[in-house]
């Protein structure tokens, strides 16, 4: 039975803990294909993602060279959820079991996603413990695994934070990012 492996999110930027945390999945779950999905209007932040899905989508690409990058989300017009996004893989793929890869801290928000039971009879989730890290469970019954991993305690919020900074905080995002996202973002000045 084929199985694809789902990473959803804004990735605005992709950093280092995102890679890390795909490697581990893909290295523990074997899965057949793997594909990223950069959100569109992510419907529980009150903001747009700060740089455009055309942005987001290139430096994916860059950091992920080997993994498809899918644009349906920055594709669909109005709040992106993600039960929306595995019904429309289901009707893609029917034959193909779809696994969705998040950390610990989303995993324990899942009730609040929309359509948690219906999203929960469509995937599994495989939910990324750091090293020490309990996992929290949702009120919603769940199938799921736990994927170890010790990505590197950086935040996306924290980036674009040491982005906007002038001198050596602009320098220093080169170590939590890709080098090719980080060329990417110097030569399109984005998070300034």
């Amino acid at each position: 039975m084929n199985e694809t492996l789902i990473f959803g999110g804004s990735f605005d930027p992709v950093h280092n803990g995102h890679v890390a945390m795909l490697e581990a999945a893909i290295t523990q779950l074997q899965p057949t294909r793997t594909l990223v999905i950069p959100v569109g209007n992510a419907w529980q932040k009150a903001r747009m993602p700060y740089a455009p899905s055309r942005h987001r989508i290139a430096m994916l690409k860059l950091a992920l060279p080997n993994i498809a990058v899918d644009d349906r989300e920055v594709s669909r017009g109005g709040p992106t959820y993600s039960v929306d996004t595995v019904r429309e893989l289901k009707r893609d793929f029917p034959a193909e079991k779809f696994v969705w890869l998040l950390g610990g801290d989303a995993f324990a928000k899942l009730d609040t996603w929309q359509e948690p039971f219906a999203l929960s009879q469509l995937v599994r989730f495989a939910v990324v413990r750091r090293a020490g890290e309990e996992i929290m469970l949702p009120r919603t019954p769940v199938r799921h695994e736990v994927v170890d991993c010790s990505p590197p305690d950086i935040s996306s919020t924290k980036i674009r934070a040491l982005l906007q900074a002038a001198g050596e905080s602009r320098e220093s995002v080169r170590a939590l990012v890709p080098v090719a996202v980080y060329d990417y973002i110097q030569h399109h000045q984005l998070y300034l």
